[in-house]
């Protein structure tokens, strides 16, 4: 009897735990079974790569770096690919760049830096003013929480920032919440597809799934099995229309959107990285051209000449063979050793016959000279990448550049590109973490918060930001201004026997954009009724 009811409150709570779960993706109540199996990802991600993939890149190079195909022809700009799957490659190649490398770390130590004395970097908090039950559940989803965090908080912000998103499966149990996240190859974003029903989260596809199944069918999974960090904006491929899974066409005349069918997402958000690619592969450009003219440069060319004097053609042909013989194995052996002492033989001789005296040797020497204007393109390049990837060239590396007076961390302070940057890569962060805690608490509790009513609240410990300069300055700008109003006023009513002044107060905490609920705790309009009340020795 006792296990039957045990049995009976664990069905209770798996009811109430999938129904929780539900609701936080409204999307996937709406797919019918048919629906459900109709999606489907090839065995292998090499079909989504011209040419096959090696290791992760494209084997296509051509493909990749935008070179021309014919000879004839030239392409004035490169663009990524459209199809996403491509794009990740470049975006990979890219990536490696020494340059772009250190311009994602840069950007994810200013959205992420850690704690000096915690080595955090992301705080999972209650809110002020939850009951005891709530303080529990946030307690909870800390303890869940704070391991993954600390161990692939740096890959998810890596990922998110090079490819756009970084997905991580969620493994959880009822009753318990979220037991395991996996992020690493296999839930590389190449792999990984979302689905949608009428604008809202239906559901993902993996390559990777249905191989330890029977008929290997491959199906819809449910919406909390991945959460994505993405970076919130994306590109809407305009010339092509997204997979329409079940057929059905959309119809936007429908007020119902339960009625469309399942459609490929397009919202995978967008590389930190995406607009830097025609500035890489000029940059890329340039210091070929460069390297190319600093080793003609280098080159020193010899003509000698050997004087045949009276000698007939056949034995002035040997004697030039003989000398010939000569000067290139004597080469030969200098650019041999040359190379095993880590050096390139720069020195190239021609042997040419000249009409004169048999015995005498005339030597000219002719040297090229660098081409130093040809390091402005390289710089102009790198100031053009470094607009791209939103850092200063100063911090990539090009120290010449940098300006002074910003002091330590200075341009992070004042760069508004920057801080845009750092403000999605830590939007990103914190949309998948708010999900992983609306998922822990739906399969833990059975319960879902929504909105304002979450008793939790993820913060950052960040430097401060030119973004967050800019509303500091805009709120001693509106300061002043309430300040004069409050002036004006206080002199045309200093008693304030025209004017009210509780109103007055909430005016000017508008003008601040101020919270509402702290003027009311401040000033309450209770005691200011009180005092404004006639006394009882007043009415006498």
């Amino acid at each position: 009897m006792k296990k039957r009811k045990q049995k009976e409150e664990g069905s209770v709570t798996e009811q109430r735990s999938v129904t929780s779960l539900e609701q936080l993706s409204s999307g996937w109540v709406t797919v019918d079974p048919r629906e459900a199996v109709m999606v489907g990802l090839p065995a292998s991600a090499s079909a989504y790569f011209p040419g096959g993939v090696t290791n992760g890149v494209v084997s296509n190079q051509d493909t990749i770096l935008g070179r021309s195909t014919s000879s004839d022809s030239k392409k004035i700009s490169s663009t990524l690919p459209e199809e996403r799957t491509a794009r990740y490659a470049v975006l990979r190649l890219m990536a490696q760049d020494p340059t772009i490398d250190s311009a994602i770390k840069m950007h994810i130590a200013n959205a992420l830096s850690a704690n000096s004395q915690t080595g955090e970097s992301v705080f999972i908090e209650a809110k002020d003013g939850v009951d005891k039950q709530e303080e529990e559940i946030v307690a909870s989803i800390r303890a869940t929480l704070t391991p993954f965090i600390k161990k692939d908080l740096n890959e998810w912000a890596r990922k998110a920032a090079v490819y756009g998103s970084c997905f991580a499966r969620v493994y959880g149990a009822h009753g318990v919440g979220i037991s395991h996240l996996r992020c690493d190859y296999y839930t590389h974003p190449r792999f990984v597809q979302k689905f949608e029903k009428g604008g809202r989260l239906a559901g993902f596809t993996t390559t990777y799934q249905g191989t330890n199944t029977a008929g290997k069918q491959l199906r819809l999974l449910a919406p909390w099995t991945f959460v994505g960090f993405e970076i919130p904006e994306w590109w809407d491929v305009e010339s092509v229309e997204p997979i329409n899974v079940g057929g059905i066409p959309v119809d936007l005349s429908v007020d119902d959107p339960t009625l469309e069918g399942l459609i490929e997402s397009q919202e995978y958000g967008t590389s930190l990285i995406a607009t830097s690619y025609g500035p890489w592969l000029d940059l890329l450009d340039a210091i070929c051209s460069m390297n190319m003219s600093r080793r003609n440069a280098a080159r020193l060319e010899r003509m000698i000449g050997v004087n045949t004097g009276k000698l007939d053609p056949e034995r002035a042909a040997r004697y030039l063979d003989m000398i010939a013989e000569r000067l290139t194995n004597a080469s030969a052996d200098i650019e041999k050793q040359s190379w095993l002492e880590g050096n390139v033989q720069t020195v190239v001789n021609h042997v040419m016959p000249v009409f004169g005296d048999k015995g005498g040797i005339q030597i000219d020497t002719v040297q090229g000279t660098p081409d130093i204007n040809g390091l402005e393109d390289v710089l102009f390049h790198v100031k053009r990448l470094g607009s791209a990837v939103g850092v200063d060239p100063s911090l990539l590396g090009f120290g010449d550049m940098l300006s002074g007076g910003l002091g330590d961390g200075g341009f992070f302070r004042v760069s508004v590109m920057a801080a845009v940057k750092a403000a999605l890569l830590r939007q990103a962060i914190k949309n998948g973490l708010e999900r992983l805690c609306d998922i822990h608490v739906a399969y833990k509790y059975g319960k879902v918060f929504v909105g304002d009513s979450r008793p939790w609240k993820i913060t950052f410990n960040s430097i401060s930001t030119a973004i967050e300069r800019e509303e500091q300055e805009s709120l001693e700008q509106r300061s002043s201004v309430a300040g004069g109003i409050i002036a004006a006023i206080g002199t045309i009513d200093q008693e304030f026997s025209l004017a009210d002044r509780r109103a007055l107060i909430q005016t000017v905490w508008k003008m601040l954009r101020l919270n509402e609920e702290a003027f009311e705790s401040i000033f309450p309009a209770e005691k200011a009724n009180q005092k404004d009340a006639p006394s009882e020795e007043g009415l006498e």
